[in-house]
């Protein structure tokens, strides 16, 4: 039986009916939407509502890309800073190797000069090593006997004097340094001619033995070959004095020198096979 107030016929609507009514809602809404645009508002406020929703689901996509290209561009500066180090290694070898080439251009140069006195035979030599115990204070260059070398040569680089071959051997010899404690060479002091004998004191230095107290010589003075030995040509720089000292003990002064020649530095040298022949009136 019905309860009170309920209609005794009342049917719900069928489900064609009810997809009848949601077209035509639609249809209506479509229509007031493109021509009156009445749904802008609704449509505004459901885009503003789903903004935090979009946001989040677009986040992973974001992040990942922002992930893929940091590692990538990590890698690209990776192989960029390589290359660059790489790169600055092989400019630093370049410079080098130039500053070495300039260096080894500027002693040829240099004696490249020394030939201009005619007659002088010369022979280019390289030094191949210092002595096993520099105290011996020797150097080994790379041409001997083949070259047609001989003991008693004297030996020169761009500068001044370095010593003199004490042995030959077929394919390499023997220099001794002017700062050779056994080495004796005969000099003269540049600015006032007063000659004089300098001897090796080892360790790259020099002293100019029996000079009197009353000698006129100085700090700075350069001091000569004298040629009087017929071993050394006259006027090839040997040494500077470096200090000069007076003791009431002694009648001598004590003279200290520094060679001319870079003498543990020369890469190039050359020896003095002959001397300038000189023709008679």
């Amino acid at each position: 039986m019905a309860t009170p107030g309920q209609l005794m016929f009342a049917r719900r609507l069928g489900p064609t009916a009810r997809l009848l009514i949601w077209l035509l809602v639609g249809v209506s809404c479509v229509v007031l939407d493109t021509r009156y645009h009445a749904l802008e508002g609704v449509r505004s406020g459901f885009s503003l509502l789903l903004q935090p929703v979009r946001e989040a689901m677009r986040a992973p996509a974001v992040v990942a890309t922002e992930l893929g290209g940091f590692f990538t561009r990590h890698r690209l500066l990776q192989k960029e800073r390589d290359t660059l180090l790489a790169e600055r290694a092989r400019l630093i070898v370049g410079v080098n190797t130039a500053r070495d080439l300039a260096r080894e251009n500027a002693e040829l140069r240099a004696l490249m000069q020394l030939q201009t006195r005619p007659g002088q035979q010369l022979a280019r030599a390289a030094m191949l090593y210092q002595g096993h115990d520099w105290f011996s204070q020797r150097i080994t260059l790379d041409l001997g006997a083949g070259a047609g070398l001989r003991s008693g040569l004297p030996v020169v680089d761009a500068i001044g004097l370095v010593g003199q071959l004490s042995r030959v051997f077929p394919g390499a010899s023997e220099v001794t340094l002017v700062s050779n404690p056994d080495q004796l060479t005969p000099v003269f002091v540049e600015r006032t001619g007063q000659r004089g004998l300098a001897a090796g004191s080892g360790h790259g230095q020099m002293e100019l033995r029996y000079m009197p107290t009353q000698t006129d010589i100085q700090p700075g003075d350069r001091l000569l070959t004298s040629g009087i030995d017929r071993v050394y040509p006259a006027g090839i720089p040997v040494a500077r004095v470096s200090r000069v000292s007076r003791s009431q003990s002694s009648p001598y002064l004590r003279v200290e020198c520094l060679p001319l020649a870079g003498l543990d530095r020369s890469r190039a040298v050359l020896i003095l096979v002959a001397e300038p022949q000189v023709t008679q009136p």
